[in-house]
């Protein structure tokens, strides 16, 4: 139960690396049928329970490719028994036409999806993913795009994911995703 009190120790981590950031993607998942049989957050551990949809042994979802040392996943306190507010940016550099439609699909869905970024660790044999976003599809999604000024700026359209009730400071979840077919891809 999340209301009982746990020791916090250095030497728990069993001398594993503990690097900060994230990969340089992260992958969308809709929280729908078709991609999520089943989703719930655990209450003795900082993770998702997730089944993906027609007994998969993969979650599948839409990979964004952005700029390596961009992305970043953060959380804030909302208050005594408010839970945190997570936010998830990265900066996509190539590619901004497909992340313009892209951007202004998840717009218009509502908060309807997760969001994936991959640590780099594997636990237990399973990749290690932190989450922005909760079941109940609370995510906002916005751009921001800049052709920068001299050839040589940094430029592009940094993305940012935001879901502003979670139950854990830091969200995870542990398993594969693999890339869904896009329909502009049939």
């Amino acid at each position: 139960m999340a209301c009982n009190l746990k020791h916090v120790l250095k030497g728990n981590n069993e001398c594993k690396e503990n690097p900060a950031g994230v990969s340089n993607y992260c992958m969308v998942v809709p929280l729908d049928a078709e991609h999520i049989a089943s989703i719930a957050v655990s209450d003795t551990a900082n993770q998702y329970d997730i089944t993906p949809a027609d007994s998969a042994t993969a979650l599948k979802g839409y990979r964004i490719d952005f700029k390596s040392q961009t992305g970043q996943v953060t959380s804030e306190d909302n208050g005594a028994g408010k839970g945190w507010t997570h936010t998830g940016t990265g900066r996509v550099e190539i590619n901004e036409d497909d992340m313009a439609v892209l951007g202004r699909t998840l717009s218009n869905m509502d908060g309807e999806f997760l969001v994936f970024f991959p640590t780099g660790n594997t636990v237990d044999g399973k990749k290690e993913w932190k989450v922005v976003g909760n079941p109940e599809g609370d995510n906002s999604w916005s751009t921001a795009a800049d052709s920068g000024a001299a050839r040589g700026d940094d430029h592009g359209t940094t993305f940012t994911v935001s879901c502003e009730y979670q139950l854990y400071e830091v969200m995870k979840w542990y398993g594969s995703i693999d890339e869904e077919e896009s329909a502009s891809s049939n």
